[in-house]
C-alpha cells in the first residue's frame, strides 16, 4: 500500500493469460461448442473435433502446429478470431454460436492477404451456400470427407454446423447474423449487469468472458458450469452465489417453469450460505469474497422474493468479524467481477455504500473512471464517474432505487458523504 492516504500504490490484473478453451453456445440454450487456442471446433456431442487448414500460394499451412497463430476473444464475448500468417498476409477464422435454425456454430474464413487460398474442414457436413472444389484437398492427408473451398483475395466464406440434435434442413447461411451483430448482442446482454470504464483494458473482456460463460451454462446441471471460465460452482459456494448474482442481474429467471431451469436454485442457494455461515462462524478475519457472496445472497433471494432469506443473511452476517481486504491480484474466476465491483462500489454492512474506499490504485490517477449501473444491494444501483481538476477528483454520481442510501468515500475523502440520489462534488484529492 502506499504510504498516500486514498491511494493504492499497485493493482495486479492477471487476465492476461489467454485461456486455452473459449466457450461457444446461446443463452439459456442447453448446448455448446469448445474452441481451443488454435480455432479447432468440439461440439458437446462427442463428434468429431472440426479443425482447418489452409492452402496458400506456398504449402499447406496448419493452425495446430503453425508458430505464426494469434487469437483474441473479440471484447472477452464469445466470438473468436484466430489469425494464421501465411504469405502476403492473414488468413482469419472466426467462430461463433447463433440461435438462428434450431441453433448453429458459424465459422467465417476471411483472406487477407494478396492471393487466393483454399481453406479445408475436416467435417463433411459443414453447411455452405457454396460447392466444395470435386477435387477435395490435394498435397495434404486429411480424414475421410474433408471438404475444400476456394477463397478469393479479400472475401469471406461462411459455413455452419448443427449444434447437437439440430437437424433443421435448408439453412441459407448467408443470411445468418454477423460475427459484429453477434458481438453487439452480447456486450448489450452482459452490460446490463452494470460495467466499468477504467484504464486497464483487461477488466472489461474479462468481465465479459465471465458473464457470457454463465448465461450459456445457465441451461447445464451446476456440475457443467465448470466448463467455462467462472469457477467450479458444484463444490466452490462462493463462486456458485456470485454466478447466480451475474445471472439475475443480466436479467435472467432462475425461478419458474422454464424447461431450461434444471436446479432448486432457491434450496441449494441456502445450503451454500449455511456453509459459509459455519466456516466462517469463528473466523478473525472474514476473506472478502465470502463477505461479498454474501451480500450476494441477499440480492439473490430478495430477486426471488425470498425477503426474510435475504433478512437472514444479513442479520448473519453482522455477527462475523470485519472483512479481509481484496488482494492486489486479480482473479480469474468469477470472483473477478466482485473484485473490481469492490475497489470502486463497496457495500457495507450497514447499507451505505463506499465510492473508492480503500482508495483509487496510483496508476489511475489522473484517468477518467466511470462505473455504471453496479449493484449496492438488492434495490440499488450506483453510477459515477471520476473526472479531474489537477490532483483533485471531481465526482458526479447517481443512485438508482428507493431514496436514502448513504454514500461516502472512505480514504478517497473521509469528510464527504450524501444521501442524495444525484449530484457532484470535489472531493479533497490527496497530498
Amino acid at each position: 500500500m502506499s504510504n498516500t492516504p486514498g491511494v493504492v500504490s499497485s493493482i495486479s490484473l492477471s487476465a492476461r493469460v489467454r485461456p486455452a478453451a473459449h466457450v461457444l453456445g446461446v443463452r439459456g440454450g442447453g448446448w455448446n461448442a469448445i474452441v481451443n487456442e488454435r480455432g479447432s471446433v468440439r461440439l458437446n456431442d462427442g463428434s468429431p473435433v472440426l479443425d482447418w487448414h489452409i492452402a496458400a500460394d506456398d504449402r499447406w499451412h496448419d493452425p495446430s502446429t503453425e508458430p505464426s497463430v494469434r487469437q483474441i476473444r473479440r471484447a472477452g464475448v464469445p466470438v473468436v478470431e484466430t489469425r494464421l500468417r501465411i504469405p502476403g498476409g492473414d488468413a482469419i477464422q472466426r467462430v461463433y454460436a447463433v440461435a438462428d435454425a434450431g441453433g448453429l456454430v458459424v465459422i467465417e474464413i476471411t483472406n487477407e492477404s494478396t492471393l487466393p487460398i483454399a481453406v479445408a474442414f475436416t467435417r463433411p457436413d459443414v453447411v455452405s451456400s457454396r460447392t466444395p472444389s470435386p477435387r477435395g484437398a490435394q498435397g495434404i492427408e486429411l480424414p475421410a470427407g474433408s471438404v475444400v473451398f476456394p477463397v478469393a483475395h479479400g472475401s469471406t466464406l461462411r459455413v455452419a454446423m448443427h449444434a447437437p440434435k439440430n437437424l433443421v434442413a435448408n439453412i441459407d447461411v448467408e443470411r445468418l447474423p454477423s460475427y459484429e451483430q453477434l458481438q453487439k448482442g452480447w456486450l448489450k446482454a452482459v452490460e446490463q449487469a452494470g460495467y466499468v470504464i477504467v484504464p486497464e483494458g483487461a477488466v472489461a473482456p474479462l468481465v465479459a468472458r465471465l458473464r457470457s460463460d454463465a448465461l450459456i451454462l445457465s441451461g447445464y446441471e451446476i456440475e457443467d458450469w465448470g466448463i467455462g471460465a467462472g469457477g467450479d460452482c458444484a463444490n466452490d459456494p462462493v463462486a456458485y452465489i456470485l454466478t447466480l448474482q451475474e445471472l439475475l442481474r443480466m436479467g435472467e429467471k432462475l425461478t419458474g417453469e422454464l424447461t431450461h431451469i434444471r436446479v432448486d436454485h432457491a434450496a441449494r442457494l441456502a445450503q451454500c450460505v449455511e456453509t459459509l455461515l459455519k466456516d466462517n462462524k469463528k473466523a478473525s478475519i472474514l476473506p472478502w469474497d465470502v463477505e461479498r457472496a454474501l451480500f450476494a445472497a441477499q440480492f439473490v433471494f430478495a430477486r426471488m422474493g425470498e425477503n426474510r432469506a435475504a433478512d437472514d443473511v444479513a442479520a448473519a452476517q453482522l455477527r462475523l468479524s470485519g472483512a479481509a481486504e481484496p488482494p492486489n491480484v486479480m482473479p480469474t474466476d468469477i470472483r473477478a467481477i466482485a473484485w473490481v465491483e469492490e475497489k470502486m462500489v463497496a457495500v457495507q454492512r450497514d447499507g451505505s455504500v463506499q465510492i473508492f474506499g480503500r482508495g483509487i490504485p496510483r496508476l489511475w490517477l489522473g484517468a477518467n473512471l466511470e462505473c455504471h449501473r453496479v449493484s449496492a444491494g438488492p434495490l440499488h444501483t450506483v453510477s459515477f464517474g471520476i473526472r479531474w481538476h489537477g490532483e483533485k477528483p471531481a465526482l458526479l454520481w447517481e443512485v438508482a432505487g428507493p431514496a436514502g442510501v448513504k454514500l461516502s468515500a472512505g480514504l478517497c475523502d473521509p469528510t464527504w458523504s450524501s444521501i442524495e440520489s444525484t449530484g457532484e462534488t470535489l472531493l479533497l484529492g490527496f497530498v
